[in-house]
């Protein structure tokens, strides 16, 4: 029963992880496509920097000046994405010390 419960747990966490991730990546990718000029503002940034863009407050001042609606669209999916994997995230960690709590 356990077994079913961790692999339960553990695939729901990769698909929402890999959810998020893609759009991630399609958000990253309309803003470089979609708003050039944005993404040149931006700093060109590439690979494990482009996270640290999009998060600092230039950034966020840039995004927001964003006014192609498919990137909007990624905008809103990536930060909805992101939200859920964390409510997940939350939620099974409060319901697993409540268990364990009541277990003792």
């Amino acid at each position: 029963m356990e077994v079913v419960i961790l692999v339960t747990l553990v695939s729901v966490w990769a698909l929402l992880m890999l959810r998020s991730v893609i759009a991630e990546y399609t958000y990253y990718q309309s803003v470089k496509t979609r708003e050039p000029q944005i993404w040149q503002q931006l700093g060109a940034p590439r690979f494990l920097k482009i996270p640290m863009v999009f998060v600092s407050a230039k950034g966020k001042q840039l995004l927001k000046q964003v006014t192609d609606t498919t990137v909007r669209e990624n905008a809103l999916k990536h930060h909805r994405a992101g939200r859920q994997f964390l409510f997940y995230i939350v939620a099974v960690l409060v319901i697993g010390i409540v268990y364990l709590k009541q277990a003792q």
